[in-house]
């Protein structure tokens, strides 16, 4: 019986820890965009990608499906070669791109400004 509650403390703790590390690591994340200056780079879209967010467990997924909400990404490579980079974007920022499109990408340290086409 006395293993039981102290089972459950270190469990509660580990979670509790690792939560407490996440919100550090998104805040930090956040703190070093805002501080990165703003960089400019001539490239071309070479990927797009959405998919629903999966907000529920398993077995409420089978009983109604997921909602409309979507996470959209796209990916750019610089015309002059280079890493590929990959960003978040809302629906608006999304939906206005086509894959191969050529223009200058604005972006402050992984945090995507915009896109301006050619």
């Amino acid at each position: 019986m006395s293993k039981m509650p102290l089972f459950f403390i270190i469990v509660v703790a580990i979670i509790a820890i690792a939560a407490s590390f996440r919100f550090v690591q998104q805040r930090r994340e956040k703190v070093d965009n805002d501080a990165a200056p703003l960089a400019q780079k001539r490239v071309v879209v070479s990927n797009k990608r959405e998919k629903p967010l999966n907000e529920r467990r398993s077995r409420q997924q089978q009983v109604t499906p997921a909602g409309s909400a979507m996470r959209y990404e796209a990916s750019f490579k610089p015309e002059q070669g280079g890493l590929e980079m990959t960003f978040r974007l809302d629906a608006k920022q999304y939906h206005q791109l086509t894959v191969g499109e050529k223009g200058v990408l604005s972006y402050k340290g992984s945090r995507f400004e915009g896109f301006r086409p050619e």
